[in-house]
């Protein structure tokens, strides 16, 4: 990247800041039209505006193309800058009285908001794997990788619980985890406890994911939606309660849909792809895909071996969809056994008899329906969620 390209970034932020916003957003993540990822900041933006707040996102990713550092998304202005540049951009957001929020912040960005900006209210939202011990989630690598990444990942560990650490101590910056079960965890593997902190779920939009109470004439339509990325996903649990089910008199009469993607899809798919009754759709979905999957189904299955929060599975609640999961890690926050249906963690038989249960007991359905639309909207609607961000980021104007 050239001087040129260089400077470009700080003087399209400069003019964004010219324009008294409310709030600037900090994120090494934010979607693209060919690229996932930060799909939670998006929707808070967006609330944001709705509310009538003026903001805009700063995008920092170590490679920027000079072609693509000014944008504006669905009505949010953005600026993309290169990583190098996150001291002069903290050097500018000194000069202005806009609520600094920042979601999972890089160490040298949490190193740089406090030294450049001593006593200066900050948000910061943590997400998961940014204050969380690597080795969690051991089971997503086999023995073999885990020995060749070892030294990488202890490095990882230090750098991260190095600036989490100072700041989790500091009063000044709120600290902001989706679940309970996040912010206890966090507190472990930094090995610091959290001063001055929230506790705020991710937002599910109810009236994006409209409620439809199922009836039990849709016992046999089931979904499984979810990504294929890692083994905590838990997909393979599910698939393999398929496999099991297949062998049984009357699996002819369901019906599934798989859809996703990712580096496993192809592997953990291959099991059930033989079979006439699944249909597998190996591609990523938009909101809008998902709530009208939602919509066309009436049985979800969101295995899990550990989330934070479980957007998806909230979504799938929210449409009223009947959903089949495992009381692990945060889901137990958000969920009961009014809501959803249990199985045993890690378990795929018990995953099966959790599903076969349901297809043969499908007056279940509009109790778990209506009790599942009705507890997400409570606990994750805009009240409780945009609501008490928006209160946090006037708070944190200077």
């Amino acid at each position: 990247m050239t001087a040129q390209q260089v400077e470009f970034p700080l003087a399209v932020l400069d003019e964004y800041l010219a324009s008294s916003p409310d709030f600037v957003v900090l994120t090494p993540a934010y979607p693209r039209s060919w690229a996932t990822g930060g799909e939670f900041i998006r929707t808070r933006v967006l609330a944001y505006a709705a509310a009538g707040l003026n903001g805009f996102v700063v995008h920092y990713s170590p490679n920027v193309d000079a072609d693509d550092v000014r944008a504006v998304e669905s009505g949010i202005p953005l600026v993309r800058v290169p990583t190098q540049l996150l001291p002069a951009v903290v050097e500018a957001l000194g000069r202005t009285d806009a609520a600094i929020v920042c979601h999972s912040p890089v160490p040298e960005l949490q190193h740089l908001l406090l030294d450049e900006l001593p006593g200066r209210p900050v948000g910061a939202w943590f997400h998961g794997y940014e204050v969380r011990d690597t080795r969690r989630l051991h089971g997503n690598v086999s023995m073999g990788e885990a020995a060749q990444i070892r030294e990488a990942h202890t490095a990882v560990n230090a750098s991260r619980f190095e600036a989490a650490g100072r700041l989790f101590a500091n009063p000044h910056v709120t600290k902001v985890f989706v679940s309970d079960f996040q912010r206890r965890t966090s507190e472990t593997d930094v090995g610091t406890a959290v001063e001055n902190f929230e506790v705020i779920p991710n937002f599910i939009d109810g009236e994006f994911f409209a409620a439809r109470v199922r009836q039990p004439a849709e016992a046999n339509r089931i979904l499984l939606m979810r990504g294929f990325a890692q083994r905590n996903y838990g997909n393979d649990i599910a698939l393999q309660a398929i496999s099991h089910l297949s062998r049984r008199e009357g699996f002819a009469d369901l019906h599934f849909t798989i859809r996703g993607f990712g580096r496993l899809f192809d592997g953990e798919t291959a099991r059930v792809a033989a079979l006439p009754n699944v249909d597998i759709h190996r591609r990523y979905s938009s909101p809008a895909e998902m709530a009208i999957a939602h919509y066309e189904h009436g049985v979800f299955l969101c295995p899990s071996r550990y989330d934070t929060q479980g957007v998806m599975l909230g979504e799938a609640m929210a449409s009223g969809m009947a959903c089949i999961t495992n009381p692990v890690a945060a889901i137990p926050e958000f969920t009961d056994e009014a809501s959803v249906v249990f199985a045993k963690p890690d378990d795929p038989w018990a995953f099966a008899e959790a599903l076969w249960y349901l297809v043969h007991h499908p007056e279940l359905l509009p109790q778990l329906s209506t009790e599942a639309a009705r507890r997400v909207r409570e606990q994750c609607g805009h009240a409780n969620t945009i609501g008490r961000e928006i209160s946090l980021i006037e708070r944190l104007r200077p």
